[in-house]
C-alpha cells in the first residue's frame, strides 16, 4: 500500500512538472514546405527561422518552442499541415513559403483564429481573403509594376513572357507586369508562353519565344531552378539577350544549374547585404555566416525578421492569447528588423521598396537598383 501511495505522488509530482514546464514554453508554428517541388525555399525559411530562434528563444519569460509543419509542397497536404499546427497547441504560425501554400493554409488559420505572419509570399489575396494572416514583404501588384518599370527604364523594346501555370505566384506577377506595361505605347510585350512546373524540356517553347526576337525573356516562377533551366537551355540555343525575373529568382540553384548562363540575370529581391538597412543587418550576417557558413539568400533574412515580428508582437501585447498577438501584429510600426524596418498597412501588408539585383561570374549578385513604393 505505502509503495502504492509512494508510485501515485510520483505520478502526481511528475504531472505537476510537465503542467508547470508546458506552462513555461511558447508554441510558435513553422508552416514550411521541407519536401516536394519548393522544398528548397522552405529550407532557407527554416534557416531564418532557427537563427532567429537561438539568438532569441525567449518572451514574456517563457521559452520559445518552434512546431514545424510540413506542408509538402501541395495545397491539399498544406491544409492538414496547417491543422496539425494547430492541434499541437500553437499560438501564432510563421510562414509559408509560396503564396499557394500561405493561401491553403490560411483558411486553416483563419477558421481557427490563429495569427499567422508570412516571411516571402506576395499574393496580395494571401492577406485580402484571411484576416488572421499579415506580411512583412512587399506585394505582387507592386512588385510586377516596378518589374514593369525596370523594363522600361533599360529600354527593353520586346518583352518575352514565361510564365509557370500551376503557380498562382507567378501567374498574378504576370498579370500585374503586363497590366503596367499597357500604359507604354511604343513597348511590345509578347503573348505569354505557359508551362507546368513538372516539365524539363523547354526547347520546343523557347523555339516559338526566340523566333521573337525579345530584348528580354521575364520567367515568371514558383522556384528559381525553372528560371535556371529555361535560362541554360536559351543560352544553348543561341538567344544572346537578357533575363530577369521575381523574387523567386533569389535564391543559389539560379546559378548553381544554369552556371554562366544565369550571368547578368536580373530580380527583384528584399534586401542587400551590401547595404545594410538598419542597426540589425551586420548582427544577423554575423550570426549567419557564423551559424552556417555561407551567404544568406533574402528569405533567410526575412524569415529572420518575421519571428522577430511575432515576437515583439507577442511581447507588446503582454498574453500568449492568440487575438490579443493578433492585434498587436497588424498594428506593428516602425519595428526595426535586419532587413529593414516593418511598418505594416491596413491590410496587414508591408510597406517596403524592390530592390534588384544581378548574378555575377562567380555567383555572386550585385546590387542594381532600388525603388521606393
Amino acid at each position: 500500500m505505502k509503495k502504492f501511495v509512494a508510485l501515485l505522488m510520483a505520478l502526481c509530482l511528475m504531472t505537476l512538472s510537465v503542467a508547470a514546464l508546458a506552462e513555461d514554453t511558447i508554441k510558435i508554428g513553422i508552416f514550411e514546405p521541407m519536401t516536394g517541388a519548393t522544398a528548397a525555399g522552405g529550407a532557407m525559411e527554416k534557416e531564418g527561422f532557427d537563427l532567429a530562434n537561438k539568438l532569441y528563444p525567449e518572451v514574456l519569460g517563457m521559452k520559445i518552442e518552434l512546431i514545424y509543419g510540413d506542408n509538402k509542397s501541395d495545397r491539399a497536404e498544406a491544409t492538414l499541415a496547417a491543422q496539425s499546427l494547430v492541434d499541437k497547441g500553437v499560438v501564432a504560425v510563421l510562414g509559408s513559403y509560396s503564396s499557394g501554400l500561405t493561401m491553403a493554409g490560411g483558411e486553416v488559420f483563419g477558421e481557427e483564429e490563429i495569427p499567422a505572419l508570412t516571411a516571402t509570399a506576395t499574393n496580395p489575396t494571401v492577406t485580402l481573403d484571411c484576416e488572421w494572416y499579415a506580411r512583412i514583404c512587399f506585394i505582387d501588384p507592386f512588385q510586377g509594376t516596378m518589374l514593369a518599370r525596370y523594363a522600361v527604364k533599360n529600354e527593353y523594346k520586346k518583352i518575352a513572357i514565361m510564365c509557370e501555370k500551376d503557380s498562382e505566384y507567378a501567374v498574378g506577377l504576370v498579370k500585374y507586369f503586363t497590366d503596367e506595361m499597357k500604359g507604354y505605347a511604343d513597348y511590345t510585350v509578347l503573348e505569354p508562353v505557359y508551362f507546368m512546373n513538372k516539365d524539363e524540356d523547354f526547347s520546343a517553347l523557347l523555339g516559338t519565344v526566340l523566333a521573337e526576337q525579345p530584348d528580354v525573356i521575364f520567367t515568371s516562377v514558383s522556384y528559381a531552378d525553372k528560371a535556371a533551366q529555361i535560362i541554360k537551355q536559351a543560352r544553348a540555343l543561341g538567344y544572346t539577350g537578357s533575363f530577369f525575373g521575381g523574387d523567386t529568382l533569389d535564391a543559389p540553384e539560379l546559378f548553381n544549374i544554369a552556371g554562366e548562363a544565369a550571368v547578368g540575370a536580373v530580380f527583384t529581391t528584399f534586401y542587400d547585404a551590401a547595404q545594410p538597412a538598419t542597426e540589425m543587418t551586420s548582427e544577423f550576417l554575423d550570426a549567419y555566416r557564423a551559424e552556417y557558413g555561407k551567404e544568406p539568400a533574402a528569405p533567410v533574412i526575412m524569415a529572420y525578421d518575421a519571428y522577430l515580428t511575432m515576437r515583439n508582437a507577442i511581447e507588446t501585447a503582454g498574453s500568449t492569447d492568440p487575438e490579443a498577438i493578433r492585434e498587436a501584429l497588424f498594428a506593428t510600426e516602425g519595428f526595426v528588423g535586419a532587413a529593414g524596418t516593418i511598418t505594416l498597412n491596413e491590410t496587414h501588408d508591408a510597406v517596403r521598396p524592390v530592390v534588384f539585383k544581378a548574378v555575377q561570374a562567380d555567383g555572386s549578385t550585385v546590387f542594381v537598383d532600388m525603388i521606393e513604393p
